[in-house]
């Protein structure tokens, strides 16, 4: 990974720290709950489940010198993902989930050739452990430690029926990844950092036969946002960096197979009952741009979603 890339890393990390502490003050019930990715359970709930929908655009690529490389037209690179989730709670400070993705990809050529294949994604299940429960003290934030282990219920990209990849549905690896989260809260605001190391089992591919590792990966974002109109509304902002080591394949590292990337997100959700939430975002890949993009590429996504809580 380039120097220039860790030094802006770093910068967007330094800058989470600084901002955080002044948060701290005190903390409020939901907050992230229903914003941030699947979230978390609120403090009165005993389980939840919902349905999130995605459509992501590809606009180009990022080549191994982070140079942007936008698509030709006629050039397609689709995918819609249906993903049903669910939360449970085993105990105070223990929630376990559960996330099933389907997958539609969409490809297309400069020539006219199109693609469309549909399958089951990588299933993952995870369990969270709240350290310290946001609001349990009035001037430390919550922390929790959060385990997730992806299943290879995909189909990796060399196993596509379709010439062109669109029925790719997933890595097809079985992955476990291992974070902490904090959060802080002075209502109505909320900041919240996530970190995560991600480690991929080796698998025989289907085309060549050669054993393949994908790299370790590290996963920081960082997320703020506030409550609105009584509690109903929460508006957030999210930027996600996500890096992934040189794959590896019988056992010899491939040059140059690192890939780099930054997420920015603006996300939000409306309670229409005590039960039942509306959330939706909206997701670019384009600050890449600055410098801290390569071998990936960009995407402009559009989720939307329900959830429904029990208690």
């Amino acid at each position: 990974m380039p120097g220039g890339m860790w030094r802006s890393f770093f910068l967007w990390l330094t800058l989470a720290a600084s901002l955080a502490p002044g948060l701290a003050r005190a903390a409020a019930c939901c907050m992230s709950a229903s914003v941030v990715g699947t979230g978390r359970l609120t403090v009165w709930e005993d389980a939840a489940a919902g349905l999130l929908t995605s459509w992501s655009h590809g606009t180009g690529r990022w080549d191994v010198a982070g140079r942007y490389r936008p698509f030709v037209d006629g050039l397609v690179e689709d995918e819609l993902r249906v993903d049903a989730w669910g939360i449970v709670r085993l105990h105070e400070r223990w929630q376990l989930s559960a996330r099933v993705p389907w997958v539609t990809g969409v490809r297309g050529t400069p020539d006219g050739t199109t693609s469309l294949g549909t399958g089951l994604g990588d299933v993952s299940v995870g369990a969270r452990w709240d350290a310290l429960l946001l609001g349990e003290y009035e001037d430390l934030p919550g922390v929790a430690v959060l385990a997730q282990v992806l299943a290879p219920t995909g189909r990796r990209p060399e196993q596509a029926t379709d010439a062109l990849g669109a029925s790719a549905t997933g890595r097809g690896a079985f992955a476990a990844s291992l974070g902490v989260a904090a959060e802080y809260a002075v209502s109505p605001w909320f900041a919240r950092l996530d970190l995560a190391a991600v480690f991929t089992a080796p698998f025989v591919r289907a085309d060549t036969g050669q054993v393949q590792t994908f790299g370790p990966g590290l996963q920081a974002a960082l997320s703020g946002g506030r409550e609105l109109f009584e509690e109903r509304l929460v508006l957030a902002l999210s930027l996600r960096f996500e890096h992934e080591f040189d794959l590896w394949l019988d056992g010899e590292a491939v040059p140059d197979s690192a890939s780099t990337g930054l997420t920015a997100a603006l996300a939000a959700s409306f309670k229409l009952t005590p039960h039942w939430v509306l959330t939706g975002a909206l997701s670019s890949d384009v600050l890449g741009r600055v410098g801290l993009a390569q071998n990936r590429q960009d995407r402009l996504a559009v989720v939307f979603g329900v959830r429904h809580g029990f208690f």
